[in-house]
């Protein structure tokens, strides 16, 4: 078993809408703070291909459904992967939304704990995208 750490968010916006934005590959720019800046091209209806800090990166998307599950695998050219568990859901007039990751097994604490403190950052300029902070 591996660590994990799970960040989780209210939104004040409805959870349909959230999910919506986060199931379109499209508006990652609009919050992975411009660590993905060009354009994601299909590949498959549900992988997409893009650059993720400048090095070749495809993202699989789970297919949209109604429970607000979303989980995205970034897939580099050398085989590694990093997998985001995300569930959104409601909660109240608004949203609650969950993402679990997992360190990798050639990942060291401190490499862990700088890609939870920029997933941590990304959550917060979705939220601040959404409630207009």
């Amino acid at each position: 078993m591996f660590p994990s750490r799970t960040f989780s968010l209210v939104i004040n916006r409805p959870w349909a809408e959230i999910y919506g934005f986060l199931s379109d590959p499209r508006t990652l720019g609009h919050w992975t703070q411009g660590v993905i800046v060009e354009p994601v091209h299909p590949i498959t209806d549900y992988r997409w291909r893009t650059s993720f800090g400048g090095v070749p990166v495809s993202i699989d998307f789970t297919p949209p459904n109604d429970l607000g599950v979303l989980d995205l695998s970034l897939r580099w050219d050398d085989g590694s992967t990093r997998h985001y568990f995300i569930r959104v859901f409601p909660n109240g007039s608004g949203s609650e939304l969950c993402c679990t990751v997992l360190q990798r097994p050639d990942e060291n604490d401190a490499q862990f704990n700088s890609e939870c403190e920029w997933l941590r950052t990304d959550l917060n300029i979705l939220k601040a995208h959404f409630e207009g902070q």
